[in-house]
């Protein structure tokens, strides 16, 4: 006999039909598959010197394009569990994607500016809609940080490029902090218990838990107003010890036998080091030491943002597909070329000040390997996002 919630989600729109429709996250990790490999690739022929794409177009298609699109298929994943609703499906998961589609073909052509920025203000009204007649209060500061994403994005097309998009990865970086706070001891320890293995001590610091997000967005509304301010450099450092902190009891070694767990380990912890790097270049920098302001940036997009991306997304992908939850070979390796991607990214940012041409292969190199990552996660995930679940669930 299904559960409430299962009937619930079942009651939903348009459930049957085309698989792919029957739950919005289908479309968007598909998506932010499909675009985080294409933008990438875009950029790095770009960077050859074969496009004319600036390294603003760069930036914002990454945080507005295929991050906003992995955080849409997060949400069209929870917000029902937490509402205990029915399923962002059929006709208006569509339409949100068609609008989030609507927003990278005008960045591509020049479109007009409002069909970019207005996915992020419908997602936030769509999720706080569900959280408001659910009295969800508890997640009501995720729809805050989507509207505040939002805005920045607003910014960055009246000419606050560089602030905002500073401001749009440390917004991310927030709802990370916050989501991964809970879903990486989390699912550590139901791994651990599902073994049969002690999973009690796995958990965080609740002491540090009510400042870490108001942090980041202290940090966030710091960049925005004066990008690589002083201040920033230094609550960016403070912000770093505290994660670090936060993540000693997160039990990442207990999991390193399960890849698909201990990659949310990983992107996790990209978080403290980007911060760290980020500090350091804010501090050093003006001191005359060179140190690339890039790398901590780097740190927290590629590794942070990009590594808990794929987490996730592959987990979901599983999950919802009705398969267990174990990574296969080319989900391994899909999770090995983006961190692998991502370190090499930070380390030639660097190393850069030290390398000819300020080490534009390697660049190329790790960008190849983070987009070639996607293609693979995305030729091994595609089928379980656009068939049906084997245990014949909703979703």
């Amino acid at each position: 006999m299904a559960t409430t919630l299962e009937a619930r989600l079942a009651a939903g729109p348009a459930v049957a039909g085309l698989p792919v429709l029957r739950s919005g996250h289908r479309l968007f990790f598909l998506g932010a598959a499909v675009y985080g490999a294409g933008a990438l690739f875009f950029w790095l022929l770009a960077l050859a010197g074969l496009l004319p794409l600036d390294a603003a177009w760069h930036g914002h298609e990454l945080i507005w394009g295929f991050a906003a699109a992995a955080i849409a298929g997060f949400l069209t994943a929870a917000v029902p569990k937490w509402t205990q609703s029915a399923l962002f499906a059929g006709l208006p998961a569509a339409s949100l994607f068609a609008l989030w589609a609507a927003g990278r073909v005008a960045m591509a052509t020049g479109g007009p500016a409002w069909l970019d920025v207005a996915f992020l203000p419908v997602m936030a009204a769509v999720v706080f809609r569900r959280l408001w007649r659910a009295r969800n209060r508890r997640n009501f500061q995720i729809a805050a940080l989507i509207f505040a994403l939002a805005a920045c994005n607003a910014a960055w097309h009246a000419g606050w490029t560089t602030g905002a998009s500073r401001a749009a990865v440390l917004l991310i970086v927030a709802l990370i902090v916050l989501i991964g706070g809970r879903i990486v001891p989390g699912f550590t320890r139901n791994a651990l218990l599902a073994r049969g293995l002690p999973g009690g001590n796995i958990g965080r610091d609740e002491r540090l838990e009510p400042w870490l997000v108001p942090g980041v967005v202290l940090l966030a509304a710091i960049e925005l107003a004066a990008p690589q301010h002083p201040a920033a450099a230094a609550l960016a450092v403070v912000l770093a010890a505290a994660l670090a902190w936060r993540a000693r009891h997160f039990g990442m070694l207990r999991a390193a036998d399960q890849p698909i767990v201990l990659v949310l380990h990983l992107g996790h912890a990209f978080l403290p080091l980007g911060l760290l790097l980020w500090g350091a270049a804010g501090l050093l920098t003006p001191a005359g030491l060179p140190f690339s302001a890039s790398a901590g940036l780097h740190a927290l997009t590629a590794g942070g943002i990009g590594g808990m991306i794929v987490a996730v997304a592959s987990r979901a992908a599983r999950g919802h597909a009705g398969l267990p939850l174990v990574a296969s070979r080319a989900t391994v390796v899909a999770y090995g070329l983006i961190f692998g991607g991502a370190v090499l990214r930070v380390g030639f940012a660097l190393a850069a000040p030290l390398l000819q041409g300020g080490g534009r292969d390697g660049l190329l190199l790790a960008g190849a390997l983070w987009a070639l990552g996607w293609v693979v996660f995305g030729l091994e995930h595609a089928p379980m996002l656009l068939r049906g679940r084997r245990d014949g669930l909703p979703g």
